[in-house]
């Protein structure tokens, strides 16, 4: 009889040690879900944070997402692009952020990434703002969703055209920059990734030398953004390229482009 109480009494504190386990796990767990939820709400608070920082300090110049009823009244290029312009040149986000900030705190031409916007617009100015605020608005733009648009992409045959006939005549600061791209082109050779990546850099910086050139105005200058435009996507494609098949497809696509280029120009 003893025996049985002594036994039912084990159950019972056996049983009880179960519950009290029980009680400070789900407590434990409570607790980890709420510290999670705080780290989300936190997070989102943040990126909140920052897409209103975007709003009140970029939309007042750049508008979010291209809009043609309103492409007459721009002066700056749209965020929608800058992203665009900004993510092939610089594949980690950190890479990114740092080059946004960098950018915006000091605005030059040498770093300059959208030579055809900086001679529509102008080089943007320096505004003041804190390096706090140009980080959250940098980290907002590079994960930031704009939907789906079309790339503004020109079409070679559609936009060039000869000057009466003739070519344009460029300085001869330009044409040695593009002689300088198509010598890199045809004697290209390498079997690692990061090369294309640093030859697509390359490009890119020999074209932005022609495209800022002040000195050209009018149709000229026209003409010369209508041949950039159209092979700008291969340009930040090879600077972006995560495969040396994938580089080799767009040095053969870039050789063919600027083939073209002395149809045109001299």
């Amino acid at each position: 009889m003893k025996q049985e109480k002594v036994k039912n009494l084990s159950i019972k504190l056996f049983l009880g040690f179960l519950v009290i386990i029980g009680a400070i796990s789900c407590s434990s767990n409570n607790k980890t879900q709420e510290n999670k939820d705080t780290v989300n709400k936190k997070n989102l608070a943040v990126n909140t944070e920052a897409y209103r920082l975007m709003q009140q300090k970029c939309f007042i110049c750049h508008m979010e997402k291209p809009n043609p009823d309103k492409k007459t009244s721009m002066i700056a290029p749209p965020m929608m692009r800058v992203q665009e312009h900004y993510k092939p040149a610089h594949q980690t986000k950190e890479e990114f952020v740092k080059a946004v900030v960098s950018f915006v705190s000091n605005p030059n031409e040498n770093d300059v990434l959208m030579p055809g916007a900086v001679r529509k617009f102008n080089l943007m100015p320096n505004l003041g703002y804190s390096k706090e605020d140009i980080q959250l608005i940098a980290e907002t733009l590079y994960d930031a969703d704009f939907g789906n648009m079309p790339k503004m992409k020109m079409n070679l045959s559609d936009s060039l055209k000869l000057n009466n006939g003739k070519k344009w005549k460029l300085n001869k600061e330009s044409i040695a920059a593009i002689n300088g791209v198509i010598e890199k082109l045809n004697n290209f050779q390498s079997d690692k990734v990061a090369d294309y990546n640093q030859l697509g850099k390359e490009i890119f910086d020999g074209a932005k030398t022609v495209l800022l050139d002040t000195r050209y105005k009018g149709e000229i200058l026209n003409q010369v953004h209508f041949f950039f435009g159209s092979i700008e996507g291969d340009i930040h494609a090879l600077e972006a390229s995560s495969s040396v098949d994938e580089g080799k497809k767009l040095i053969e696509n870039l050789k063919k482009q600027f083939a073209e280029f002395n149809n045109y120009f001299e």
